[in-house]
């Protein structure tokens, strides 16, 4: 399912370029083009006044079955943006799978290199306290299936695209075997490495972007993931990984990017959050779609910061991920334009 990593409101507007400095570059068939290689999860959400504690029953005043997985909400936000979406991933043979196709089928996302596994399709619960705050499970079923053949069965969508971008919903063979054939073919190389876990210096060292929230960031950088560090000391740890650029995502406070030059803040625009689930998959989305369009990492993260901060005024995920229109009225409000 979402995520809370991203952008979610309540930072003051601006920054000091525009978020149109460089001109869109787009892809050989005239389309930015975003592949996603990752999960799809079949959603159940439950909305109750607080979370309970350890051994306490709450009773959830809203229950809805909706559609998620960080990668497939990646790729359906990256269509609305504009992109040509084309998602890589494995569903089991059920009802939620035929849910997903339907989904990707509506919102133009190339499904084409999704494989049909012997498993159940992977599984998401969220439950969302009436702070609009959440807290999420996740059962892999055929995510876990996701393998290096794959990626290698996506050859196609891979070389057609300008950038991958790739989470860690799915085991780390495929997430791997996707920078290492991204990098060979000299894409941009998004990783939001979510939920975080160690990765091989062999697989950071391709990536260009690391898009950590704060505690992703802080269990990569080997901290407690409630650590009171420093945001620019922890971005700094985390290139000592290898990663090319680290875009570290600061909730309401907008995102931190630091290429090893010197780190620069943008803020996020602000709005009045109602439901923070999946604002790291819509700022995720945006991030990879302005990157396509040929725009420097600064501009992609107010891109993203956009995206980020329109997602979390509405409830759900996949309902909440911004059209172009708006995303773009928002940059441009906060821009002074």
């Amino acid at each position: 399912m979402g995520s809370t990593d991203g952008p979610s409101g309540n930072g003051e507007a601006g920054g000091d370029g525009s978020a149109t400095d460089a001109d869109p570059s787009p892809d050989r068939d005239g389309s930015p083009t975003v592949a996603v290689v990752g999960s799809y999860n079949a959603g159940f959400v439950v909305e109750m006044p607080r979370f309970p504690v350890p051994g306490e029953t709450v009773t959830g005043s809203n229950f809805e079955e909706v559609v998620g997985g960080k990668g497939s909400n990646q790729a359906v936000g990256a269509a609305r943006l504009g992109a040509d979406a084309r998602f890589v991933g494995c569903v089991g043979d059920d009802r939620h799978a035929e849910i997903a196709r339907d989904l990707w089928d509506r919102e133009g996302v190339d499904a084409s290199a999704v494989q049909q596994v012997d498993d159940h399709t992977g599984v998401g619960v969220v439950f969302v306290d009436e702070d609009g705050e959440n807290e999420i499970a996740v059962v892999p079923g055929a995510n876990g299936r996701v393998d290096r053949g794959t990626v290698g069965g996506a050859a196609d969508e891979l070389a057609a695209a300008d950038v991958l971008l790739t989470q860690l919903e799915i085991p780390d063979g495929p997430v791997a075997a996707a920078v290492e054939a991204a990098d060979d073919a000299g894409l941009d190389v998004v990783l939001n490495p979510a939920p975080a876990r160690e990765l091989p210096p062999e697989v950071l060292s391709g990536v260009d972007y690391l898009t950590p929230n704060e505690t992703e960031a802080r269990i990569l950088a080997g901290l407690d993931p409630d650590a009171d560090a420093d945001d620019e000391a922890v971005a700094a740890r985390l290139r000592e990984l290898g990663v090319g650029t680290v875009v570290l995502t600061l909730g309401d406070d907008g995102a931190l990017v630091d290429d090893g030059a010197t780190p620069e803040r943008v803020p996020a625009p602000s709005v009045d959050p109602v439901d923070t689930t999946g604002a790291g998959d819509a700022f995720n989305a945006g991030f990879a779609v302005a990157l396509a369009e040929g725009r420097s990492p600064v501009d992609a993260a107010r891109f993203g910061c956009a995206a980020g901060a329109l997602s979390v005024t509405e409830f759900d995920v996949v309902p909440s991920l911004p059209e172009r229109p708006a995303a773009d009225e928002l940059l441009g409000q906060n821009d002074g334009g």
